[in-house]
């Protein structure tokens, strides 16, 4: 358990930024301006509110799905339940991932560049060093399947949420040499979502190891959605109707591991969902006699897998840990088909 302060109270989290006067933000350090000021500012706060902690080598757990009614992010996941942690790796850290009996559970690593050096799925124990991370610091994004329609199911989560374990020994604190200005990282986050527009990158494209994708694709993955998960951990499907007519998606052999699952989240125009249910998982999809799946959006609201629509909706199909028939193709993706 992390050191609490005397008396009850909690200590500071345990941040310091050195510079006095802003630095210019440009192509070259845009991803670790955002990174280093979300690090900085939102993520240690967080842990250390919630732990009662200076938020540093400690491990925080959500323990409920993120609240429908919040508008904080667009497109959020209700597949997984989320456990953070940051790192100063000037001392190493083990993580053990516990055994989950199949149910999906990874270790998302992320470190001062936004580069994502480790995607971990697998239960055991590894080691995070400065090395082999890419930086001094990193954030641990850890994601639990759970379905958040069923309260024992979410326990069930909570208890495997429980059993990650961090070693550490000295947690350290967090010091950063560049105070960022904050209009410009605005500034060129939006030239980056322009970008994206512009050049229609796959968001598949956007998130992973150094040397592996372009500073440019690494600066519109942090533009687009930070901290998203790179291919080899999950890849985003989007669907977007024009018509208000109620729609079908079959789904069948949808290619992720066996320890993993994928998911379908409808939103409305803004990236929000509007009305439950708004999302179905392969955990709880009923399937047919020849393992299909069909999805029903808007019509008769007792058909299976049913989710209502509205004007301007769209769909996100994620997979988890997608295997090689979704990149070599010979998996194709099921279209949108209006109810006959």
């Amino acid at each position: 358990m992390p050191a609490r302060a005397e008396q009850g109270a909690c200590p500071e989290p345990a941040v310091r930024i050195e510079a006095k006067t802003a630095t210019p933000v440009t192509a070259e350090n845009y991803a670790t301006a955002e990174t280093q000021s979300l690090f900085s500012r939102a993520y240690i706060n967080k842990i250390a509110k919630a732990t009662c902690s200076d938020g540093m080598g400690v491990l925080m757990h959500e323990r409920q799905p993120s609240d429908p009614k919040h508008r904080d992010f667009a497109r959020v996941n209700y597949d997984t339940l989320y456990s953070w942690l940051l790192l100063d790796l000037r001392s190493p850290a083990t993580i053990t991932l516990p055994d989950t009996d199949g149910r999906y559970q990874s270790a998302h690593v992320l470190n001062e560049g936004h580069w994502m050096p480790f995607v971990v799925t697998m239960p055991g124990r590894f080691t995070l060093t400065e090395a082999n991370a890419g930086s001094r610091y990193v954030l641990v994004g850890f994601r639990t399947q759970m379905n958040m329609q069923d309260p024992a199911d979410i326990k069930q989560a909570n208890a495997l949420q429980d059993k990650i374990q961090v070693e550490q020994a000295d947690r350290g604190e967090m010091v950063f040499p560049d105070r960022w200005d904050t209009e410009e990282i605005l500034a060129l986050r939006k030239q980056y979502q322009l970008l994206r527009e512009e050049k229609g990158y796959k968001s598949e494209d956007m998130f992973g190891k150094q040397g592996e994708i372009s500073r440019e694709l690494n600066n519109v993955g942090v533009a687009i959605g930070w901290g998203g998960l790179p291919k080899q951990g999950a890849v985003y499907l989007f669907y977007t109707s024009e018509s208000a007519e109620p729609q079908t998606l079959t789904l069948k052999d949808v290619p992720h591991s066996s320890n993993s699952f994928w998911s379908v989240t409808v939103y409305d125009a803004e990236g929000f969902v509007a009305s439950a249910p708004f999302n179905v998982n392969s955990s709880f999809a009923q399937t047919n006699a020849d393992g299909t799946a069909v999805l029903h959006f808007g019509g008769d609201p007792s058909a299976v897998n049913y989710l209502p629509i509205y004007p301007g909706w769209t769909a996100t199909l994620r997979i988890y840990t997608p295997q090689p028939a979704y990149f070599d193709g010979s998996w194709v993706r099921p279209e949108l088909e209006p109810v006959r």
